[in-house]
């Protein structure tokens, strides 16, 4: 896939110079010192929470009021928020930060949008990208925490952390644009988001467009360079294509790209009850693969958009959210006969680990997307992603009211390692549905 850099973000949000430190709010003994900081900030260029763009495909910005940069400790712990008073291209920044726990000496990271950041649910969009995914950092030393916060530099830049790329997607077979509807892209080291401590998650990165278009903006953020991206697009027909094209995305700049795509399963391509084992079909609006006992499974988790996209997470009392049309949660026995009858490896297709089923002449990818383990307290980030894959069943423990079935499965370096058992139902774990097929 060619690229072409449409501008570098490197240079972001400039110089923020601090003009004023006023004396603390509360110096009492052990209570928070916050200080009131004001900054002035001007913009050289890159991408903020207002983003158009111009003639030859060059990205511009502009702050909006209200814009906000969180500073924060290498740990994640938040010690105030600056916020823009002004829109345009310059600003400036203001808010108490709170000194109290800061040492002279030590780094502190401005970050503009958010302490986190999150890839996934994209809309294709720049303004999306700018409210909900736009995301860019820079660090400063504390010179001072009292009688007033200082710090060693009286500037600082904060650089892109991804790269935007506007796609075309048009039909190979005729070259007509696709109009997308959902769109998942998948690779080797893509970001699926980033915790307050900097902790990065990988995973594909998903989309749904509010107005069907071939034109998608995407915030990619990635720690690889070229490599193969894989693309699962629906448009606004129902229509499912995919493509898989090499490309080299270099966070902090921007590019344009035409993707050739493929159809994958035409809108009227239903499974039945006569279908082969292995078949891949469209089955009541879900690309689907046939099993045996009149059963198939969908190809993807409840709320993802690609077969490598996590989905949504459900404790087992939500585990049926979301679901219609026939879709159900598998039952104990349904996984346990998937289990010990298809074949299974481990493997990352498209940069993904996971585990998957040979099913007759085709496949079914379960990614291993971890879990939130909220037992005994409520989980606020995700564990065991690339490593485990744990899938609600709908069977209850008959033995124990707080545990129900679940498939898991990791690698132990030599083999997969998979079972059908027993977890807490407070956890949360993706779903991925079974269906009848409809009788002949």
């Amino acid at each position: 896939m060619k690229v072409k850099t449409i501008k570098s973000l490197c240079g972001m949000l400039a110089v923020l110079a601090f003009t004023a430190c006023s004396s603390n709010i509360d110096e009492s003994a052990d209570a928070p010192r916050f200080y009131n900081v004001t900054l002035t900030a001007s913009m050289e260029g890159g991408d903020t929470r207002a983003l158009s763009e111009g003639t030859g495909n060059v990205i511009t910005a502009t702050f909006a009021e209200k814009d906000e940069v969180v500073v924060v400790k290498a740990n994640g712990t938040s010690v105030g928020t600056l916020t823009a008073q002004t829109a345009g291209a310059s600003t400036t920044l203001s808010g108490p930060l709170n000194a109290a726990s800061l040492t002279v000496g030590e780094k502190v990271t401005l970050r503009y949008r958010s302490a986190t950041a999150n890839y996934d649910g994209q809309l294709g969009t720049l303004a999306g990208i700018a409210a909900n995914q736009d995301y860019a950092e820079g660090t400063l030393t504390v010179s001072t925490t009292s009688p007033s916060l200082t710090f060693e530099s009286n500037s600082v830049t904060l650089t892109a952390k991804q790269s935007i790329t506007k796609f075309t997607f048009k039909d190979v077979s005729n070259n007509a644009d696709v109009s997308v509807k959902t769109f998942g892209i998948a690779a080797v080291g893509l970001v699926y988001s980033i915790a307050a401590d900097a902790t990065e998650t990988t995973g594909a990165v998903t989309g749904t467009l509010t107005t069907a278009s071939s034109d998608v903006y995407v915030a990619l953020r990635t720690s690889s360079s070229s490599q193969a991206y894989s693309f699962t697009v629906k448009d606004n027909d129902g229509n499912w294509y995919t493509a898989t094209k090499n490309a080299k995305l270099t966070n902090c700049k921007n590019y344009v790209a035409t993707v050739k795509l493929t159809k994958w399963i035409d809108k009227d391509n239903n499974l039945s009850s006569s279908s082969v084992v292995g078949t891949i079909g469209l089955l009541n609006g879900l690309p689907a693969i046939a099993i045996g006992d009149n059963k198939a499974v969908a190809l993807m988790n409840v709320g993802a958009l690609c077969p490598e996209a996590y989905g949504t997470y459900y404790t087992f009392a939500n585990r049926a959210s979301g679901l219609s049309n026939g879709w159900y949660v598998p039952t104990e026995a349904e996984l346990t006969s998937l289990k010990n009858t298809y074949s299974s490896t481990w493997g990352a297709p498209h940069g993904v680990n996971g585990c998957t089923f040979t099913i007759g002449s085709n496949s079914l990818f379960l990614p291993a997307a971890g879990c939130y383990d909220n037992d005994p307290t409520p989980a606020s980030s995700l564990s065991d992603v690339s490593t485990f894959g744990y899938y609600w069943s709908s069977t209850p423990s008959d033995t124990y009211s707080t545990l129900a079935f679940r498939l898991s499965y990791y690698y132990d370096d030599t083999t997969i390692k998979i079972s059908v058992g027993g977890d807490a139902k407070v956890n949360a774990f993706p779903v991925r549905p079974f269906h009848t097929l409809p009788a002949q």
